[in-house]
């Protein structure tokens, strides 16, 4: 696979074209993605399904990072203008551009899904609470009637369908990232609250039920230097651990930096109890090397929560052992699930 596809596109789920792609293999790791917009779920994506990170890779998903490196590298770039190491990288997952950005329109729609070689699926959800979203759905009542109840007003909608997404993602996905790119946004945490409650039980054929949680990963994307201080991520520990201290999402699975075993200096004695709180440090520096950054390279922290990712303990999905092929078709049960639950169509009638 190049290039992701669609898993779920106008409310359906695509079968047909994803199972050329999956095998009667039961050791596979399923990675889901959520998040407001423009806070950079494609690019860490981007990131943990790229096998190396050079740097013209750096260059085509980072356009901060390709303006910074100019002054350093203007004669090199325009020299080698067509040499063919400097050709774009074609990225896997499509990350939001200035003219998405001016047209309000989501460069994710729906559901993505990608699966490597060593056999991880990942899967990219477009964004909740998003504007972008609603204007579509008022735009089409096509999209709306196969995705939303009808009982759902219009102004609802987008946020009601997110929550059907994440929940879909809580019920298939064995770790589930929620990317921010700043401390805290309390309405993110409602979100990711309110779909764990709103998250249906799948059945099975025998009438047995599986109520599954997945790993919970905070990712705070574009971190700054003070962030990577003990002092502050104690702090952002804290928050997170009091707010999802009743969940039953695995937080406190020691996949975040607060182990000490990425950077040394944040540690449970630092920084007090870990939770899975990771964070991806803003590209913007990385160009200048003889500033001090606080943090290891981007390079490395990918690595090591790719390490994470791939080294965490895989809880079954259901009572019964999936291969990637059924994996797919239990995806598409789960979403009629989803979609037909009367738990989204209860909250509606409570929001404002």
């Amino acid at each position: 696979m190049k290039k992701a596809l669609k898993l779920i596109d106008d409310g359906v789920v695509n079968t047909e074209f994803i199972q050329d792609y999956l095998q009667e293999n039961i050791d596979f790791i399923v990675v889901g993605v959520v998040g407001a917009q423009g806070v950079g779920k494609s690019t860490i994506l981007n990131l943990l399904s790229e096998n190396k990170i050079t740097e013209s890779f750096k260059r085509s998903l980072f356009k901060s990072y390709s303006d910074s490196s100019m002054d350093f590298e203007t004669i090199k770039i325009f020299t080698q203008k067509h040499d063919e190491s400097q050709v774009e990288h074609s990225n896997i997952f499509k990350i939001e551009s200035q003219e998405d950005m001016e047209n309000c329109m989501n460069a994710t729609q729906g559901i993505d899904i990608y699966v490597t070689s060593n056999r991880v699926i990942f899967l990219d959800c477009q964004p909740f609470l998003s504007v972008a979203v609603l204007d579509e759905l008022i735009e089409s009542e096509n999209k709306r009637t196969n995705l939303i109840n009808d009982f759902v007003s219009l102004e609802n909608s987008g946020e009601i369908q997110g929550l059907q997404y994440t929940a879909f993602l809580m019920s298939v996905c064995h770790i589930l990232l929620v990317v921010q790119d700043w401390f805290f946004d309390s309405n993110i945490v409602r979100f990711i609250q309110t779909a764990e409650m709103l998250k249906p039980t799948i059945s099975n054929p025998e009438d047995e039920y599986c109520d599954h949680f997945p790993h919970l990963i905070m990712i705070q994307n574009r971190a700054q230097m003070a962030d990577f201080t003990p002092k502050q991520y104690k702090v952002m520990q804290k928050v997170y651990d009091n707010l999802f201290k009743k969940s039953k999402l695995q937080f406190h699975t020691n996949l975040g930096l607060g182990s000490g075993r990425v950077i040394n200096t944040l540690n449970p004695e630092n920084c007090g109890n870990p939770v899975n709180l990771f964070l991806i440090p803003d590209v913007s520096d990385e160009s200048e090397n003889y500033i001090y950054r606080g943090h290891p390279p981007l390079e490395e922290l990918v690595k090591k929560l790719k390490a994470n990712l791939f080294g965490a303990i895989e809880n079954p999905l259901t009572h019964v052992q999936l291969t990637e092929k059924t994996w797919l078709l239990y995806c598409n049960r789960v979403w009629e699930t989803v979609k037909k639950s009367p738990f989204f169509v209860e909250y509606a009638k409570l929001m404002p």
